[in-house]
Formats: structure tokens, sequence, C-alpha cells
């Protein structure tokens, strides 16, 4: 009989840890899912959602030079309000890599010396060309402008 008993408790402990494993592994999928399922929200009430863009500008005809340069970029990922800069006379090709928060409006223009004509364009990650412009006659200036999404994470196609 005290065979039997030993029996059935080393059973039940078993079932036990089998339901305990299952337990633990459903907590963790069910975990991980919801942290999928509610990271967008999580970063935007952390406020710190921003895009890694690369302004480019290039001549397409004339010397290659820009008498002036502008672009908008967010100072830093937590802070709200844009910055303008304006570099003079740059040499072209020109890039430089900023940060845009989400529903912001990222923007480069380029004004070409001379009678040049230049274009430029906005680059997702360093990679996808999300916006492209070009001058629209010689000595006007190529303007590139998006807004970025407002969805972190989820640039729409």
């Amino acid at each position: 009989m005290a065979s039997q008993n030993r029996s059935s408790r080393s059973s039940r402990g078993t079932v036990l840890l089998i339901t305990l494993g299952f337990l633990v592994a459903a907590l963790m999928v069910g975990g991980v899912l919801w942290t999928r399922s509610h990271l967008t929200w999580i970063k935007e009430q952390r406020g710190g959602s921003a895009w890694s863009l690369t302004y480019e500008a290039r001549s397409v005809r004339g010397e290659d030079r820009a008498t002036a340069v502008r672009y908008r970029h967010s100072p830093g990922q937590y802070e709200t309000k844009q910055r303008d800069e304006r570099l003079g006379s740059t040499t072209l090709p020109w890039s430089t890599e900023v940060v845009v928060n989400t529903g912001a409006e990222a923007r480069v223009e380029v004004t070409p010396a001379g009678n040049g004509i230049a274009s430029c364009r906005i680059l997702l990650d360093g990679v996808r060309v999300v916006a492209q412009g070009a001058s629209p006659g010689p000595g006007k200036p190529a303007v590139c402008d998006v807004i970025t999404s407002s969805t972190p994470e989820k640039w729409p196609r």
C-alpha cells in the first residue's frame, strides 16, 4: 500500500509541474502579445516617438553648389517644437541625418547657384525614399516635404 501511495503522489506532482509549466508559458505568451498590441500606445504616452530621416541635395545641372539649404527637424525626440536650420553657400551633393517627431513636417529646400537645377530627397532610415523633388526651373529651389506618420514604427506604404 505504501508504494501505491508514493506512486500516486509522484503522479500528482508531475501533473502539477506540467500544469504550472503550461500556465507560465501561457502567461509569457499573453504578456508578449499584450505588449506588441499596446507598444504604440505606450510610446505615445511616453511622448518620445520620432523618425530618423536623411535629407539629401544634389545638383542636376549647373554648378555643384547651392546658395541656400533650409531644413526642418526636431531638436530631440522629447521636444515637441521643431527647429528650422538655414545654411548659406553649400557644396553639393549634401546630406544630413535628422530626427523628426511623429505627425510633424519633414522639409528640405535647396536653392541652386546661378541658373542651376537641384534635386532633393527625404529618406526614412537612410533607405526608403518618402519624398523627392527638383527645381521647377533654373535657379528655382527644389522642395521636398512630407508629414511623418503619426503612428510610431508604422509608416504607410
